[in-house]
């Protein structure tokens, strides 16, 4: 194809030579035609004609006779061959199917590509128009200030909503962090906790919708539409409603607990591939909050930074906030994706201080949070870390844990007590879940006290209070280890171990042994129960 078409080129050049020389009457000047001709420099010529750069290319192409590839021939017609697909994916079924032969024809390829290409066509623009108005962001023109930004996004949540103390100071690190949240390993969730209704964790998560990345504010969620869709999409996953389809939802808690650590965000679901069930990986990694009416699983709670919100006392005086997009929502989208872009490499592996009232989890959670912090600087870093203390700082309680504070209680100054004794004791106060936490709402019993301290490696044993016979029971000091990394607030005073033969048992540091005997110490007054 090649040859015949330089073959066309010499013909077309000869034509109008072999023109010139029949008007030429003379032989010599016939000879002379020829002759200059042969010994023009044509490429020199075509550089002096046409000063334009393209015009020079042009020329050396020509005079290397390197004839111009099918793919060069090809690039300028791609572009209006892709006009002309996407024209034709924008008219109705008819108005195609009149058109769809001719249009094949024109291209010059199968009707059945041209559906193809048409249909993904529709499915680019159908993506398109899905997209919410507030996800297109332009990033900030100018470099913006960490500690500003901070402090004009905390605004807005103390302007629209009543909230607890460190709260606003939380939700502004939050905002960062999911525009950040892929320099780090771990992401906390925001879980928005009320004891009722109409406390204004609708209007956070609404807030928030406006001022992250790529927010999704959902009521329900199925679990395999929640890591499908983040696989897709890459949202801020913002769900309401939480205490109506969350709690009892094992599955889902699974696929949103794993979306805590990068390392481990992801599941893994059969899909039909060509007619062929193969197992693939979804992604679930994303920025989530969730609100919910009362507590959510502990596994979830222990993963998230936990606001609870009260309902507005009369005397607050907040905005009504309007449900929808506005001028200073999209600035701040604006500078925080400016400052995102411009900080992202410095979030990566941050080692910030944290708090030693921080447990293990807590600072996990934290941790990108005040990197934020001290990145952004100003008053920032001591606010943030005031704000862990006041919001973190306090072990979560949970059932197990309101047991080992309850016995605490029920010990008093005593080093040993009988189980009857304290069963006695935990199922005294009708208030506290003892009294109707056994089968049928009846009583706990030693044997449910045994099964419930058993995840302690706590186990009843022979003991011999005084003047009394001996029974089973516990001892103070195989409570210690578990009050200690349990209970906040608890300082165990130093024990002054005798040099005696521990004796062999299971014991809270996995040794086996625990040590028995010790002489009577001061014990602080037990604090309340948590």
């Amino acid at each position: 194809m090649v040859a015949n078409r330089g073959c066309s080129q010499r013909l077309r050049l000869a034509r109008p030579l072999r023109a010139a020389l029949q008007c030429c009457r003379s032989s010599a000047i016939r000879i002379a035609v020829v002759v200059l001709v042969m010994t023009t420099d044509w490429k020199k010529v075509a550089e002096d004609a046409w000063g334009a750069e393209g015009w020079k290319l042009a020329a050396q192409g020509v005079s290397r006779s390197e004839p111009i590839s099918f793919d060069q021939e090809q690039q300028g017609n791609t572009s209006a061959d892709q006009d002309t697909i996407e024209a034709l994916a924008r008219l109705d079924v008819l108005a195609y199917q009149k058109q769809r032969l001719q249009q094949a024809k024109n291209l010059r390829i199968p009707v059945a590509a041209l559906d193809k290409l048409v249909r993904k066509a529709q499915a680019r623009a159908e993506d398109s128009s899905a997209e919410l108005p507030h996800w297109k962001v332009k990033p900030w023109d100018e470099t913006v200030e960490g500690a500003g930004l901070l402090a004009d996004i905390e605004r807005v949540f103390v302007r629209y909503i009543f909230l607890p103390k460190g709260a606003s100071v939380a939700l502004a690190l939050w905002v960062l962090h999911a525009w950040t949240m892929d320099a780090g390993d771990t992401s906390p969730f925001m879980v928005l906790v009320s004891p009722t209704k109409r406390c204004g964790k609708t209007t956070v998560l609404i807030i928030l919708s406006y001022l992250t990345q790529r927010a999704e504010l959902a009521s329900n969620i199925s679990p395999s539409a929640l890591f499908r869709y983040i696989e897709e999409i890459r949202p801020t996953l913002l769900i309401d409603e939480a205490d109506s389809f969350v709690k009892d939802n094992e599955e889902l808690r699974g696929i949103l607990n794993s979306g805590h650590t990068k390392a481990a965000a992801y599941v893994i679901r059969n899909v039909e591939i060509n007619g062929e069930h193969k197992p693939r990986r979804f992604s679930t990694w994303a920025p989530k909050a969730i609100a919910t009416i009362r507590e959510l699983a502990d596994t979830l709670e222990d993963r998230a930074v936990m606001l609870t919100l009260q309902r507005k006392p009369r005397r607050a005086k907040i905005e009504r906030l309007r449900k929808r997009d506005n001028d200073d929502f999209a600035a701040l989208r604006q500078r925080s994706a400016r400052w995102a872009a411009d900080n992202f490499a410095k979030l990566a592996d941050p080692d910030p201080h944290i708090p030693d009232a921080l447990n293990d989890r807590a600072a996990d959670n934290w941790r990108p949070l005040l990197a934020i912090a001290d990145l952004a600087g100003g008053d920032w870093p001591k606010k943030a870390r005031d704000a862990a203390l006041v919001l973190s700082g306090e072990e979560v309680s949970t059932f197990n844990v309101d047991l080992l504070a309850d016995i605490r209680a029920a010990f008093g100054e005593a080093e040993i007590i009988t189980s009857a004794d304290l069963v006695a004791a935990l199922v005294a106060d009708p208030e506290r879940p003892w009294a109707t936490c056994g089968k049928g709402d009846k009583p706990l019993t030693q044997n449910g006290l045994a099964r419930l301290l058993k995840p302690f490696t706590i186990i009843s044993d022979t003991v011999h209070p005084a003047e009394r016979p001996h029974a089973k029971g516990y001892k103070r000091v195989w409570f210690e280890d578990a009050w200690a990394s349990y209970l906040s607030g608890q300082k165990p005073s130093p024990q002054q171990i005798p040099n005696f033969q521990a004796c062999k048992r299971a014991s809270a540091d996995e040794t086996g042994i625990t040590r028995d005997f010790q002489r009577p110490r001061q014990r602080t007054p037990a604090g309340p129960a948590l």
